[in-house]
């Protein structure tokens, strides 16, 4: 490997897949070329004949490790194969970007929290939709008092496909919801039960329903790759209002109902209307206009800043959501 096209404080891909294409075309909005590395070599030739001459393509992890001009590596990489990559290029001090969930089960987590503990605040996990205007605008309408009490949360991610080989379903998509779940949030959910569906295969699982418990209300996240259609859908209920995000949708995604249902108090019933039937409120329904960004992007270029900022996507933000996956 020769220094003359590796400037200093470069930033290396490793992984040329679908995932790491779709990285590839984030870190050209930022630099003129990028390096990437696949041990793969079809797939480092059509991510190079893709992108044309501004891939550079390398082809030895050892002396990627070792040069102390690559300082960033992201790794879009399969939680099976991210343990052994990350573990080496931890003891060369990089700053290391590693899309969710990170590695393949707690244990491998709990290893590396515990040999590398010095390294932690070097990791950095791909969870894409804290970096998600649509996200960030529910949690200020969660802040918001004057929507109401939350009630009960639902997340659902169904598709058919892409099926994993290597990981559960929930494993794959509901860590996303559970990040979710956690910002807007805090840390204080309780798995309630954690049911999954071995459909295709006796080892992996294709459909999961998480049930959690979080502060004093209900939340559940239901997942499939065997769907007909594409589910991308978060539910919201307060005591005032209901909030719908719908992912899939070109515009509007968010919608307010400005409609909720109780029960009135039997104190305040009179003898003659003693009715105990559940009201139904219903109001105007708002669709809030809210910028569209590329999570994706805005979330790369976060890794690549040097900023004293607090790191939002950490190693204990990401071993919380395996933990929560591991549970029951």
């Amino acid at each position: 490997m020769t220094q003359n096209y590796i400037k200093k404080n470069s930033t290396v891909l490793i992984g040329a897949g679908y995932w790491g294409t779709n990285i590839a075309k984030n870190l050209l909005k930022i630099n003129n070329d990028i390096l990437i590395y696949d041990k793969n070599k079809k797939n480092l030739n059509l991510i190079k004949k893709k992108f044309s001459n501004k891939i550079i393509t390398l082809n030895n992890y050892k002396k990627i490790l070792v040069d102390k001009n690559i300082k960033n590596l992201i790794f879009a990489t399969p939680p099976s194969q991210n343990f052994k990559l990350v573990s080496k290029a931890l003891l060369y001090g990089k700053k290391i970007f590693l899309e969710k969930p990170g590695f393949k089960n707690i244990d491998e987590f709990n290893i590396i929290e515990k040999k590398y503990n010095k390294q932690l605040n070097n990791l950095y996990f791909g969870y894409i939709y804290l970096f998600n205007n649509h996200i960030k605008f529910i949690k200020n309408f969660i802040n918001n008092k004057k929507n109401g009490k939350i009630l009960y949360v639902k997340c659902q991610r169904q598709n058919l496909g892409p099926i994993r080989n290597d990981v559960d379903v929930d494993y794959d998509l509901s860590t996303h919801d559970l990040s979710i779940l956690i910002y807007l949030f805090g840390k204080r959910i309780i798995v309630q039960n954690n049911l999954k569906y071995f459909i295709l295969k006796k080892t992996i699982a294709d459909i999961s329903v998480l049930s959690l418990k979080i502060k004093n209300f209900f939340a559940d996240i239901n997942n499939s790759w065997l769907n007909p259609d594409k589910i991308r859908r978060i539910t919201i209920i307060t005591d005032k209002k209901m909030l719908l995000f719908d992912e899939m949708k070109k515009e509007n995604k968010i919608k307010i109902y400005n409609k909720y249902a109780e029960y009135p108090k039997i104190s305040k019933l009179s003898n003659k209307n003693f009715f105990k039937n559940a009201k139904i409120y219903e109001g105007s329904t708002i669709n809030p206009t809210i910028k569209e960004n590329d999570p994706l992007y805005d979330e790369i270029k976060y890794f690549l800043e040097d900023n004293k900022k607090k790191n939002i996507i950490n190693f204990k933000f990401a071993k919380k959501i395996v933990n929560l996956i591991s549970s029951k």
